[in-house]
C-alpha cells in the first residue's frame, strides 16, 4: 500500500512530497516523490522512536523549569548579597 502526503516537505526547489510504503515483515518504507532514493526502518523502531523523542520533550519542560527556579533562585541571592554590602559601606554593581 502507497500513500502520498497532502503537505510538500523542505524549502525551494527541493519542496517535494513524501511517498509512503507499508512493506512485507511489518517495514515502513519513505522517499521523496520524483526520486528512487528511499529510506527504510520497522514499525517497531519508529514507534520507539516516537515513545523516546516523547519522552526527551517531557523531559527538557522539566528541565527548563527547573532552570528557571535556580535563576530565580540566583537572582534572589545576588540581591540580597549587593544589599548587604551596600549596608556595610562597600558599592556593588549587579548584573
Amino acid at each position: 500500500m502507497r500513500r502520498v502526503t497532502q503537505d510538500t516537505y523542505g524549502y525551494g526547489r527541493n519542496a517535494r512530497k513524501l511517498v509512503v510504503a507499508f512493506e512485507k515483515g511489518d517495514l515502513i518504507t519513505i522517499r521523496e516523490q520524483g526520486r528512487r532514493t528511499k529510506h527504510t526502518a520497522r514499525l517497531y523502531d519508529v514507534l520507539w522512536w516516537m515513545l523516546r523523542c516523547k519522552a526527551d520533550k517531557t523531559r527538557m519542560e522539566k528541565l527548563r523549569e527547573r532552570k528557571a527556579k535556580k535563576a530565580a533562585r540566583l537572582a534572589e541571592r545576588r540581591q540580597r548579597t549587593a544589599e548587604r554590602t551596600q549596608l556595610r559601606g562597600r558599592s556593588v554593581i549587579i548584573t
